[in-house]
């Protein structure tokens, strides 16, 4: 069993690699597109939100951006993981390949080139004045929980997704609502202490709160929130590995209705 998935984890990185590869040469701008792109939607939201609507203080630019750019990872790769399954039925009818391959090979690219976004919000963080000692470590922590977070939703929603077509738009609702929810306008600290218990239900909101923690207040994150961000994670994997083993030869015919 560990060769299997030690034989697909294989698949997935190249392929990964191919489609990266590609994509940067459709692109005029190549890689620096990857890096531009979040930019430019970091400036929309800072633009409605600080200008706009006059939200936030001096430090509004650090906060908005440790809070939005984890969540354009996260939004990123559940949107594109939701219909991977679809769109590898033609690769999966000329030959047998583990059906887990086509979420993952997205989540695998997507963390690939938010791994720049990241060393580019921290580059932006030391020009704006924060200094860090060895607890800036502490976010390597934090991006692995997310990225076990980002691979449960995932696996999840791509397996949902080719029974249930309609099942998408849900999704895509559901990321919205979960963004707003998510505290990256808005400070959880202005919440009365009931509501906080129930705001981080809301696994993202622990993500961006542990990020916030770490990059803008030189603490180590709140080891319970990310804890039930874990047991939650792998109890989803847990299952969508379940349900991917019974579901292995049964995707195929329901991809081509």
């Amino acid at each position: 069993m560990s060769k299997f998935y030690f034989r697909t984890f294989e698949l997935v990185w190249v392929k990964a690699k191919l489609n990266l590869k590609s994509e940067a040469s459709i692109n005029y701008l190549s890689y620096a597109w990857w890096i531009i792109e979040p930019i430019l939607q970091m400036a929309i939201y800072y633009l409605v939100f600080s200008f706009l609507l006059k939200q936030g203080g001096p430090d509004y630019v650090p906060f908005l951006l440790t809070g939005l750019i984890p969540w354009i990872w996260f939004g990123r790769s559940v949107s594109h993981a939701q219909g991977s399954i679809i769109q590898g039925k033609y690769l999966m009818n000329q030959v047998h390949i583990p059906k887990i391959f086509f979420p993952m090979t997205f989540v695998l690219q997507d963390a690939i080139k938010q791994l720049l976004v990241f060393m580019l919000l921290l580059i932006f963080l030391l020009l704006y004045g924060y200094d860090y000692n060895f607890g800036l470590l502490w976010i390597i922590p934090v991006i692995l929980i997310q990225l076990l977070l980002i691979i449960a939703f995932s696996l999840i929603v791509s397996l949902i997704v080719p029974f249930v077509r309609d099942f998408s738009f849900v999704i895509e609702t559901s990321l919205q609502i979960m963004m707003f929810c998510s505290g990256i306008f808005f400070n959880y600290k202005v919440i009365p202490s009931m509501e906080t218990k129930v705001f981080f239900i809301n696994p993202m909101a622990v993500i961006l709160s542990s990020y916030r923690d770490v990059l803008m207040y030189h603490n180590a994150p709140d080891i319970k929130l990310l804890g039930y961000v874990i047991i939650l994670s792998l109890s989803l994997i847990s299952i969508s590995l379940y349900a991917f083993k019974k579901l292995e030869f049964i995707f195929p015919r329901v991809v081509q209705k």
